[in-house]
């Protein structure tokens, strides 16, 4: 049966290269969408995508509040063999 390890990032959008002021909108309810978000700025999100990617890790879901996203990740543990 597999096991996971889990974690969670938090990634300020000011801190991002070349990253918009507001790109992301979210409702009272929690729905957020993402929109004109030129091309060059996915770089941002895709560094960090691909650094916690080589480590293993895999996004499980990321949301957006107050200027930073949240993300959270997931990894398969490896089975300790028990001789």
């Amino acid at each position: 049966m597999a096991r996971w390890s889990y974690k969670t990032s938090v990634h300020n959008l000011a801190d991002m290269p070349s990253a918009p002021e507001r790109v992301i909108q979210c409702d009272d309810k929690g729905h957020c969408l993402v929109h004109d978000l030129p091309e060059k700025n996915l770089g941002a999100l895709e560094n960090i995508l691909n650094a916690e990617g080589d480590k293993g890790w895999e996004l499980v879901q990321c949301h957006y509040h107050a200027g930073e996203l949240l993300c959270l990740w997931k990894r398969q543990e490896e089975e300790i063999k028990k001789s």
